[in-house]
């Protein structure tokens, strides 16, 4: 009798320490869970404010990119403009019968190897450590990643342009046209002149005119300039958009302080 009543007190012990030891392993369980739920949170919390301020700090550089991208179209299409203008004074006898004067507008043309100059240190800061991809947006997300081939591809453009430029363009008018009389129109230079005076060698312009090659060259650098402008003038429309993108997800940011809030370090 004794025996027996010795394993039913052991069974119920038993019975009741599984109960514990359940019990137990289950707070344990509920607390590694919350514990996660935690550091996921928290991890959570750690990429919006890392995305934000990527986000931000892509508006910035865009906003100084857009800037200098403005700079280049506008010197652009001055430069298409200045060559419809020449172009309707050349051929075989054709003169010189503007308002405007042609060291002038020469002087546009000998100067005209704009290269967009666009700020990435940011883009590519994003793109190379992996950061693109807390960027929870996918239509953003897209849009920065395909920046970088649209920038190369249009710098390589107005690169294959200045070649010509200093290659054929220049020689060719050097020869036939006083460069140094054009250098009164335009001043560049912040701590210096442009202007060397004037040529004391004896040219027509007529002659330049009546010049087939000169036309060509007016003609093919035209040309390449569209080209350019049409790329460039895409490159802005992504640009725009990708800023109008963030500022939508961002309402609440002072779009005008943003540069001093991003060097202050407020968004990081």
């Amino acid at each position: 009798m004794w025996f027996f009543k010795f394993l039913k007190n052991k069974s119920e012990n038993s019975r009741t320490y599984f109960k514990y030891a359940i019990g137990e392993i289950f707070l344990v369980v509920i607390g590694i869970l919350i514990a996660l739920q935690v550091n996921n949170f928290n991890e959570n919390l750690k990429l919006v404010k890392e995305e934000k301020k990527v986000l931000l700090s892509l508006h910035s550089e865009i906003s100084s990119s857009l800037n200098s991208l403005k700079t280049s179209l506008d010197e652009k299409k001055n430069i298409i403009k200045i060559n419809d203008e020449i172009l309707n004074y050349t051929g075989p006898k054709e003169k010189w019968d503007s308002k405007s004067k042609l060291d002038s507008l020469m002087y546009f043309f000998t100067v005209s190897g704009w290269i967009f100059v666009a700020d990435v240190g940011v883009l590519n800061e994003t793109i190379n450590s992996g950061k693109l991809s807390i960027i929870s947006d996918m239509k953003i997300k897209n849009l920065v990643s395909s920046l970088p081939q649209q920038i190369a591809q249009l710098v390589e453009e107005d690169r294959l342009y200045r070649d010509d430029l200093h290659m054929y363009f220049l020689p060719y008018v050097s020869k036939n046209y006083k460069l140094r009389n054009i250098t009164e129109f335009r001043e560049l230079y912040n701590y210096s002149e442009s202007n060397l005076g004037k040529s004391k060698y004896d040219l027509n312009n007529s002659e330049l005119l009546n010049e087939l090659e000169f036309e060509n060259i007016l003609t093919i650098q035209s040309i390449w300039i569209k080209f350019s402008i049409e790329m460039g003038e895409n490159l802005n429309l992504k640009y725009v958009e990708i800023q109008k993108l963030i500022e939508s997800k961002y309402p609440d940011v002072d779009y005008s302080r943003l540069n001093q809030d991003l060097e202050d370090g407020f968004w990081g």
